[in-house]
C-alpha cells in the first residue's frame, strides 16, 4: 500500500519517506498523541505472509523495547493495521554509516571511538538474549552524539541457496530458504546455514571496522558464489597495505573478529569493547598488547622503557644529570627499495613533533617511486597508499598530514587515512612548507617565484616576485617560521654574483620585499632551542636565530663531521623537527665504472670508485665522458677521461653544476646541461677551448641526449608542465627547438641510430617504460622493441641490434632487420645481469662500444644503492651553549 504525507498509521501521522530497502521502507512520522516525529518502519509483505515471523517479530520487537542503551535506536512501539506492519522507533538525527564511507575511510581515532560504542550496544543486546544478525553500515547511523545501532532481531539464520552468477549486488534474499542480511557482511556460519549466535555479530562488527578504517569492504567477489567463497576461505587485505599509519593494535583486534571459526574470535562484545577503549588509551603503540601477555613484572619493566624511548624518539630530551646527550641511530630503507639523490624527490622531511621521518624511495625492480613514513616509536615503515611518483615533502604544523608534489599537482593525505587530495596544479615543485594559519607556501616550478594557497586547496596567488637588479632565475625550499607569518627561502642568482648568487632571504606573507639572511646555496631547518640548519660545502651548519627579530647571531657551527649528501638542485638531505629530531644523509654512491662482456666477465675501465655519473663513449671508442661531484662543494661538472693513457681531465668549472655531457661525432665540440641559468639550460663548448655558448634557454628543464652522425642536430628532452618529458631537436649551431615525440605521458632517451635514419626512445605511456623505435625526420609511425619493460636504449653500429635496460638491471637486445623503410624487432635476449646504478635525473648510466660486445657500465650493487638515514634526537645538546 503507498504511504503519502498525511496519511496514516494508528495515531502516527506519516510526514515524508525517509528511505527504502530490503527490510522496508522507513517514513517520518508525528505521533499526535504525545507530539514528537518518530520514525516509522513498515515491514515487507514477506513478513504479513508468514505466521510464524510475525510471531517472533513481535516476541523480538517486545524484547528490544527493553534495551534502554545511549547506542541503540529506541523502539517505541509496534503496531499492526490493515494488513500492514510496522515498528516506531526513535527518530535520528545524522548520516548512515554506509553514506559516510562514500567519502572514503574515518580516521582511526573514529573507528575507535564508533568502535567502542558498537560494541557496547551489541554487549547490551546479547546480555539480553537478542543477536543482530544483519549489522551492517546501513543499519549504523552517525549522531552528534556517537554511533546508534538499528533493527536488532530482524532476522533468521538458515540455510543459503544461491545461483552461482547471480550479482554481488542484488538486494538481501528474503525467500524461504535464505537469510536476511546482507550478504558482505555474515560470518562464514550464517552462510553455511548454522544456527547465529554473539559471536557471529562480532564477526560482521570486523567486516564493518575494516571498511571504516579502510574504505574498503573486506570481501568482494564478481558474483555472489565469489564472494561466499571469499568470506568462507579468504581474509581480506591487510589494514596495513591500505592505511599505513592505521594503529596496528586496531588491525589484531580486527582480524580477531574476522576468523572464520567462531572459537578464534572474541568470545563476547564486552571483552572487544574494553580492548578498543584499551588501545584508545595507549595511542597507537603496536606493541602495548604484546607486552600485557608477559608477566607483570616484565610487562612493567619493557613498558617503562617503551616509555623513556617514546620521549625520547619525540623529541623529549633525555637528560643525565646537567650533561644531555644526543642519540644516534640509522634507519634503513625498505627491502626492496632504495633512498635516491633525485631532483624530484628532494630531502627526509622530519615533522614539527619529531615522531616521524617521512621519505621517498625508489623501488629497486620498477623504479617507481613511493613516500615512506617512519614512526621512531617502531622499526618499520609503512608506504604512504596514492603516493606514487611524490617528491618534495613536508608536513603540516600539527604532524597530522603531509604536503608533496606528484603528477603534476601539490597534494596533500592525511596521516588518518584516505586518498591524496589534489590542492592544485605544480609542473614540478621545488620544496613546499605550511604554516599554522593552515596555508602553504609553495615553489611549483623550476623557474618560478613562489606561491600561495589554503591547504584545503583554492586559486594559488603568487606571493614573491623576480628582482630584475638581482636577476633571480628560480625561488624555491620555502620554509616557514614559528609564527606562522615569515618564511626562509632560497634564491638563486647564479649568473649575478655581485648581488650575492644563490642565498637565502626571509620572506613574509605580507609583504612582496624579501630581506638578504645569508649566502649559501641550501635548504634550510628551524628548531625551538634557537638554531637555524643549513649546508655549506657539504658541511651540516647550525648558527643561533633569533625567529623575532629574524637576525643571525654568532658563527655556524658544525653539526656532524660527515660529509652530507647535497643536490645540484639546491639542497642537502637533511631535516630537523621542532623538537630538535635531525634526520639526514652522509656520504656519496660511489659506483665503479666497468667493462662487460656479452659473457658477463667484467673489469675495470677507470681504476678508481668515485661519484660518477652518465658515462658516454666518445664516437672513436678512445674516451669517457662524464659528470662528477666536487668532493668539497657537491657541485657538478664533466670530465674526460682518455682510455689509452688513463688520464682525466675536467671540461668544465662553473661554480655551477654542468651535466649529462655529450660530444660531437668529430670530438671537437661538447654539448651539456647545466644550471647555471637556475633551470637546466644547453650549452655548447670546444672541447680545446674555455669558451662556452649558451645554445637553447628557458624556463623548462633541458637535458642533452644525442647527436646526429653528422654532428649537426642534438636531440634534449624537456621537462614540460605535468612533469611530463618530450623530446626535441635543435641544430648544435643554435636556433628553435622542434617537437620530436611530445605526448602527456614522459618520454625519454632518445638517441640517433647510427645512420641517422632512426631515433630510439623510451616512454611510460602503458603504464611503465618501454623502448619505441620511429623514422628520422620523424612521422607518425614507430615499432614497439621492448615488451615487459624497457629504458635506455642504445644501438649497435650496423643497426642490426638494439640494446636497452629492463627492470632488474636486465640489459636485453633485440634483433632488428630493416625492409623497405620498416623496422621489424627480433624477440628480446638477455645479455647480461649487470648492478647498473639507479638512473639520477633519468639520465643514461651505461654505453655499448660500435661492435655491440663490449658494455661501458657504472655499475652500483643492491647493497650500495642507498646511503642510511642518521637520526639525531636531542642534536642541539652538543653544541656551544648559551
Amino acid at each position: 500500500m503507498e504511504r503519502s504525507s498525511g496519511s496514516r498509521l494508528g495515531p502516527y501521522e506519516i510526514v515524508s519517506l525517509l528511505g527504502a530497502g530490503g527490510m522496508g521502507e522507513v517514513f517520518r512520522a508525528r505521533d499526535t498523541r504525545l507530539d514528537r516525529e518518530v520514525a516509522i518502519k513498515i515491514l515487507p509483505p514477506e513478513f504479513a505472509q508468514n505466521a510464524e515471523r510475525r510471531e517472533r517479530f513481535q516476541r523480538e520487537a517486545k524484547a528490544i523495547s527493553q534495551l534502554n542503551h545511549p547506542h541503540i535506536c529506541t523502539l517505541h512501539d509496534v503496531g499492526h493495521e490493515s494488513g500492514t506492519d510496522y515498528l516506531v522507533m526513535e527518530l535520528i538525527e545524522g548520516q548512515s554509516l554506509s553514506d559516510r564511507l562514500t567519502k572514503g575511510p574515518l580516521p582511526p581515532e573514529q573507528v575507535l571511538r564508533y568502535g567502542a560504542q558498537i560494541a557496547d550496544a551489541l554487549d547490551k543486546a546479547h546480555r539480553h538474549g537478542i543477536v543482530h544478525r544483519d549489522l551492517k553500515p546501513g543499519n549504523i547511523m552517525i549522531t552528534k552524539s556517537g554511533a546508534k545501532l538499528l533493527d536488532f532481531g530482524l532476522a533468521k539464520s538458515g540455510g543459503l541457496t544461491l545461483a552461482p552468477n547471480a550479482s554481488t549486488e542484488l538486494k538481501p534474499l528474503t525467500a524461504e530458504g535464505t537469510i536476511i542480511g546482507t550478504l558482505q557482511y555474515m560470518a562464514p556460519e550464517q552462510i553455511e546455514g548454522k544456527e547465529a549466535d554473539e559471536r557471529t555479530d562480532i564477526f560482521s562488527l570486523g567486516v564493518v571496522l575494516y571498511e571504516m578504517a579502510t574504505g574498503k569492504r573486506a570481501f568482494e567477489g564478481k558474483t555472489r558464489t565469489s564472494l561466499i567463497a571469499a568470506i568462507v576461505a579468504s581474509d581480506p587485505e591487510p589494514i596495513s597495505k591500505l592505511q599505513p599509519l592505521a594503529p596496528a593494535a586496531l588491525e589484531d583486534v580486527i582480524a580477531r573478529c574476522m576468523a572464520k571459526e567462531p572459537d578464534d574470535r572474541w568470545q563476547c562484545a564486552a571483552d572487544l569493547k574494553w580492548e578498543i577503549l584499551r588501545i584508545q588509551g595507549d595511542g597507537t603503540s603496536p606493541d602495548a598488547r604484546k607486552l600485557r601477555s608477559r608477566s607483570s613484572r616484565l610487562a612493567w619493566a619493557i613498558a617503562a622503557v617503551a616509555i623513556v624511548i617514546s620521549a625520547v624518539m619525540a623529541g623529549i630530551a633525555f637528560r643525565h644529570a646537567d650533561n644531555p646527550r644526543p642519540i644516534r641511530f640509522a634507519v634503513a630503507p625498505p627491502a626492496g627499495w632504495t633512498f635516491a639523490i633525485d631532483y624530484t624527490l628532494g630531502p627526509p622531511a622530519m615533522s614539527p613533533d619529531g615522531r616521524y621521518v617521512a621519505f621517498v624511495a625508489r623501488d629497486d625492480l620498477g623504479g617507481r617511486t613511493q613516500i615512506w613514513v617512519r614512526d621512531l616509536t617502531s622499526t618499520q615503515s609503512v608506504a604512504i597508499a596514492g603516493s606514487e611518483g611524490a617528491g618534495c615533502i613536508f608536513w603540516s604544523p600539527t604532524s597530522a598530514s603531509i604536503g608533496f608534489f606528484a603528477g603534476g599537482n601539490l597534494k596533500r593525505v592525511d596521516l588518518s587515512g584516505g586518498a591524496p587530495q589534489t590542492l592544485c596544479a605544480a609542473p614540478l615543485g621545488r620544496g613546499g612548507t605550511w604554516s599554522s594559519s593552515n596555508e602553504i607556501v609553495f615553489a611549483p616550478a623550476p623557474a618560478s617565484p613562489l606561491y600561495r594557497i589554503n591547504a584545503s586547496g583554492g586559486v594559488p596567488q603568487q606571493l614573491t616576485h623576480f628582482d630584475s637588479v638581482r636577476r633571480d632565475s628560480t625561488h624555491r625550499w620555502p620554509y616557514f617560521l614559528p609564527d606562522g607569518k615569515h618564511f626562509l627561502f632560497m634564491i638563486r642568482s647564479p649568473s649575478n654574483q655581485e648581488h650575492g648568487g644563490d642565498a637565502i632571504y626571509v620572506g613574509s606573507v605580507d609583504s612582496s620585499s624579501p630581506r638578504l639572511l645569508l649566502n649559501v646555496s641550501s635548504n634550510v631547518s628551524y628548531t625551538d632551542a634557537g638554531y637555524l640548519l643549513y649546508m655549506r660545502d657539504r658541511t651540516l651548519l647550525a648558527q643561533r636565530f633569533n625567529p623575532r627579530n629574524l637576525q643571525l647571531g654568532g658563527a655556524p657551527v658544525a653539526v656532524t663531521g660527515e660529509r652530507m649528501a647535497y643536490h645540484p638542485a639546491g639542497f642537502g638531505l637533511f631535516s630537523s623537527s621542532r623538537t630538535g629530531v635531525l634526520a639526514y644523509g652522509s656520504g656519496s654512491l660511489f659506483s665503479s665504472l666497468l667493462w662487460v662482456d656479452r659473457h658477463g666477465h667484467s673489469e675495470p675501465a677507470i681504476a678508481a670508485g668515485a661519484d660518477y655519473l652518465a658515462p658516454r663513449l666518445s664516437s672513436d671508442q678512445q674516451q669517457i665522458l662524464y659528470a662528477l661531484p666536487d668532493d668539497s662543494s657537491g657541485n657538478q661538472d664533466l670530465w674526460l677521461f682518455d682510455i689509452a693513457r688513463r688520464v682525466a681531465r675536467r671540461m668544465t668549472f662553473h661554480p655551477a653544476d654542468d651535466f649529462a655531457g655529450v660530444l660531437t661525432p668529430d670530438g671537437k665540440q661538447l654539448i651539456f646541461s647545466s644550471n647555471r641559468s637556475g633551470s637546466p639550460n644547453l650549452y655548447i663548448k670546444g672541447v680545446e677551448s674555455s669558451q662556452e655558448k649558451l645554445l637553447l634557454s628557458g624556463p623548462s628543464a633541458s637535458f642533452i641526449e644525442s647527436i646526429s652522425p653528422d654532428g649537426r642536430i642534438a636531440l634534449f628532452r624537456m621537462l614540460t608542465a605535468g612533469t611530463q618529458n618530450d623530446i626535441y631537436s635543435i641544430p648544435i649551431t643554435g636556433g628553435p627547438a622542434t617537437p620530436i615525440v611530445t605526448s602527456p605521458f614522459n618520454d625519454i632517451h632518445p638517441v640517433f641510430s647510427p645512420s641517422g635514419r632512426w631515433i630510439a626512445y623510451s616512454s611510460d605511456e602503458s603504464g611503465r617504460y618501454e623502448v619505441y623505435v620511429k623514422p628520422y625526420p620523424p612521422n607518425s609511425s614507430r615499432v614497439q622493441i621492448s615488451t615487459e619493460g624497457g629504458t635506455q636504449p642504445t644501438w649497435r653500429g650496423d643497426e642490426k641490434e638494439l640494446f636497452y635496460v629492463a627492470p632488474g638491471d636486465r640489459v636485453n637486445s633485440v634483433s632488428l632487420e630493416q625492409m623497405a623503410g620498416v623496422i621489424k624487432p627480433g624477440v628480446a635476449r638477455l645479455i647480461a645481469g649487470i648492478p647498473l646504478r639507479p638512473a639520477r635525473n633519468d639520465e643514461r648510466e651505461y654505453d655499448v662500444t660500435r661492435d655491440g660486445q663490449r658494455f661501458l657500465v657504472n655499475s652500483l650493487p643492491r647493497d650500495r644503492r642507498s646511503l642510511p638515514i642518521t637520526v639525531v634526537v636531542n642534536w642541539p645538546s652538543d653544541l656551544p651553549q648559551k
